[in-house]
């Protein structure tokens, strides 16, 4: 999915794409989404939830009320799950969605809610 949205010519396509991706983000029971945090100054709601492993790498969960960001969230999480906190003390959230051609097109708040998740993956290599 991710080499496929890097070949899209136009944002329309690469829009359907996301939006297709956020599809494979299934909704969480209430339980598992009242165990998630939420993420702040997102203009939807988000969650978000960083579980370590017993090999030292992370697994993450999340999950927002609409489809774009979830397929923003879907493709993050096929990213980043399964890395120790010396590989994601490499990653940088803004450059993996300026290299999608997604960055440019979203809002300042949207953006603000995956900056936001981004802060956390720092805080995990501290």
């Amino acid at each position: 999915m991710i080499d496929q949205l890097k070949q899209t010519k136009n944002w329309e396509e690469r829009y359907r794409l996301i939006i297709q991706a956020g599809k494979n983000l299934p909704r969480p029971s209430d339980e598992d989404l009242a165990k998630m945090q939420q993420i702040h100054g997102c203009e939807a709601q988000m969650w978000f939830q960083i579980v370590p492993q017993n090999d030292r790498t992370f697994q993450f969960s999340a999950f927002s009320e609409t489809r774009i960001m979830n397929g923003l969230l879907w493709l993050l999480l096929e990213k980043i799950n399964g890395k120790t906190a010396e590989e994601l003390s490499q990653f940088d959230l803004s450059a993996f969605f300026s290299e999608l051609g997604i960055a440019q097109r979203l809002s300042e708040t949207r953006l603000n809610g995956l900056n936001q998740i981004g802060q956390k993956l720092k805080q995990l290599c501290t």
